[in-house]
């Protein structure tokens, strides 16, 4: 991985649909990047995306912004099945690349990206927003600097209900979240679950073993809903859970999608909890500390959720400028992907599957 001159960062994004609205709020007052241009094949949607977000030149095809010298990096916001060959491509004409979560739909998709970014000598991150957004940062640098002691246990819990002044899917967008050869389905876990399986990795580290307990049977976008996710990590006796809710009458304050998620991280000497996201049902300070006694409250923190998109956008373009690794890097993206994966084994098969080794994509179910 190589530095880059003193020039900023010239960045194209390919796909243009409501959450790369998010994305573009990174490069309004970027000193390492630029947004060059916007490629989306549906008619109108990268002209005036482009003009919104100043860019200058759009493409209906994303293979013409490839094409474009002017571009060094990409940001890949697509529906899941073209992850893989887009993603391919972009590391074969020379770009930096920032994928969009998830990674991919299979480990064997996975492990072509794995060994596409190995030969390349560009920056490659799968972007996940929960990794930027403050208050989790917060809480993995109390847990770092041994505030609540050594990690036991997590507690995750990601509740869908009904928003409150926030966004409707699109028709568009509910069309390929709806098909499950696009989407890979159960997007309670695939999708929103990956921000979940990556900050339980943030805050506890590795996963060793997964078990899923749900009612459901289909493959619906939130049929895993009511689900209970137990996990083991890696290297002790840290065991964690991760709740799934669908309460569709359950109003929700949030700005954009309709849910919201809180953490609990619970060590030999204290507590901390992250208490929001998303959204902001609970509306009480983002994070919250219990040691020895004394509660703290810590309201000073950016919590809201575009605040991540700016933080990690940023971040991209700072990586390439300095030839450094961002956040989730080929190989910890291959692991999140793979919880993901054992999490839905498991629901199928009501068997604990055993993570296995980057190398081996077989799971072993007990």
């Amino acid at each position: 991985m190589r530095a880059m001159a003193s020039e900023r960062v010239g960045v194209g994004f390919i796909g243009a649909g409501q959450i790369a609205g998010l994305h573009a709020l990174a490069y309004e007052d970027d000193p390492n990047g630029r947004l060059v241009a916007v490629a989306d094949i549906a008619d109108g949607v990268a002209e005036r995306r482009s003009a919104e977000w100043g860019a200058g030149r759009w493409y209906s095809d994303y293979r013409e912004l490839l094409a474009d010298p002017e571009i060094d990096a990409v940001e890949i916001i697509l529906p899941h099945h073209l992850h893989l060959p887009v993603t391919l491509e972009a590391l074969a004409a020379g770009k930096h690349v920032s994928l969009q979560k998830p990674m991919c739909l299979s480990l064997a998709e996975a492990d072509e990206i794995v060994a596409a970014g190995a030969r390349s000598d560009r920056v490659f991150r799968v972007f996940d927003n929960f990794r930027s957004y403050e208050p989790y940062r917060l809480a993995r640098r109390l847990i770092d600097e041994g505030e609540i002691g050594e990690p036991l246990s997590l507690r995750m819990k990601n509740i869908s209900g009904r928003g409150v002044g926030g966004w409707t899917h699109t028709p568009e967008a509910r069309a390929w979240r709806d098909d499950t050869a696009q989407s890979g389905g159960h997007l309670a876990i695939l999708d929103h679950g990956y921000h979940m399986a990556s900050i339980a990795m943030y805050l506890m580290g590795p996963v060793e073993s997964v078990h899923t307990l749900s009612t459901s049977d289909d493959d619906a976008p939130f049929s895993a809903a009511p689900a209970m996710i137990s996990l083991r990590f890696s290297g002790g006796n840290r065991l964690g859970s991760w709740e799934i809710v669908r309460a569709p009458d359950l109003q929700v304050r949030t700005k954009y999608y309709g849910g919201d998620e809180w953490v609990e991280v619970t060590g030999t000497r204290g507590v901390v909890w992250v208490n929001r996201c998303s959204g902001n049902l609970l509306g009480v300070p983002p994070v919250t500390l219990y040691r020895d006694g004394v509660t703290r409250q810590f309201s000073d923190v950016e919590a809201e959720w575009d605040a991540s998109f700016r933080a990690g956008g940023r971040e991209f373009t700072q990586a390439i400028r300095e030839g450094t690794q961002p956040e989730l890097d080929a190989s910890e993206a291959r692991s999140v992907l793979a919880i993901c994966l054992a999490a839905l084994d498991s629901k199928r098969t009501g068997g604990t599957i055993t993570l296995a080794e980057p190398e081996n994509e077989e799971v072993k179910v007990l």
